[in-house]
């Protein structure tokens, strides 16, 4: 079968009615046959190649856009600023800024829960019952207050609590402005 091919691209004549020589170079018929070929041979190509123009027949104006057309690789586009971006593509990055508010909500409710526990107040208590109930524990383990062997753990352990006062605070300052 490769053999008849082969056999078959050989024996071509070329395509121009005055030369008897061997077709083996192609060459499109037209400009809207651009996948059907003539065959020529080398000295004939050559002149084809010289005399065809792919542009030949177009007015300016078309010139005009198969040259806009050709810088783009016949792809559609739009100057920048003129076209918003694809709708899709946006909404994609939309949900995951609105995840990243959800897990933001959710670290922030986690820790809030939290610095309640180490307060050892209920998720409802007013502004006046946590400011109480700080006083009370910064008292009671301020590193200053305790002596020097418990000095690193009661450290720590009022670090947590203010950290604890300064989170509640902060939500709780929340809730009153909204």
């Amino acid at each position: 079968m490769l053999y008849t091919n082969q056999k078959e691209k050989t024996e071509r004549i070329c395509s121009n009615p005055e030369c008897d020589e061997l077709g083996v170079y192609p060459a499109p018929k037209s400009r809207n046959q651009l996948r059907e070929y003539f065959y020529f041979c080398i000295n004939c190509i050559r002149d084809f190649n010289k005399s065809w123009n792919y542009f030949e027949g177009l007015s300016e104006e078309e010139l005009e856009v198969e040259i806009r057309k050709s810088v783009t690789w016949n792809r559609p586009s739009w100057k920048f600023g003129t076209k918003s971006l694809n709708h899709d593509f946006e909404k994609a990055f939309h949900s995951f800024e609105n995840q990243k508010i959800l897990n933001n909500k959710k670290v922030f409710n986690k820790k809030l829960d939290e610095a309640f526990v180490i307060l050892g107040l209920s998720n409802n208590s007013s502004i006046k019952e946590v400011k109480t109930k700080y006083k009370i524990l910064a008292k009671k383990w301020h590193p200053d207050v305790q002596n020097e062997s418990k000095s690193k753990n009661n450290e720590d352990k009022f670090i947590n609590i203010t950290n604890a006062y300064k989170i509640i605070l902060e939500s709780l300052t929340k809730q009153t402005k909204n």
